[in-house]
């Protein structure tokens, strides 16, 4: 019986970025919102393995979506993508997420799937 894939909800508000998530992870079914509000409305819809969060969204904070996750969804992993550097590593851990990475760094497309494969221990 073939494995189903396991299913992220990229959320960022930059469409390129869900666009370079979905082709970084394409052994993985990535689905985009690009709002705290679709987040949720998303979240609440379906099960998702893992959520991906920027920082900066158009009607909030990735730290603040995070927190309201954690309100019915205690423990799908979360992981930040981002990047500003107005929050740090403590910060998105003690909001309930399982770490940061930074979207700038040359380093992103490749250390992304390692982290996504270690967080859904795949």
């Amino acid at each position: 019986m073939p494995q189903t894939k396991k299913h992220i909800l990229c959320v960022d508000d930059n469409s390129d970025t869900c666009d370079l998530v979905s082709a970084i992870l394409k052994e993985y079914e990535v689905t985009s919102a690009y709002s705290m509000a679709d987040a949720v409305k998303r979240a609440t819809a379906e099960k998702f393995d893992l959520y991906l969060l920027d920082y900066h969204l158009p009607d909030g904070t990735g730290l603040e979506l995070c927190l309201m996750l954690r309100t019915f969804d205690h423990d799908t992993p979360i992981l930040f993508a981002t990047a500003t550097s107005s929050i740090t590593e403590p910060q998105v851990i003690t909001a309930g997420a399982q770490g940061l990475m930074q979207k700038g760094r040359p380093s992103f497309v490749d250390d992304l799937p390692a982290r996504v494969s270690q967080l859904l221990r795949v």
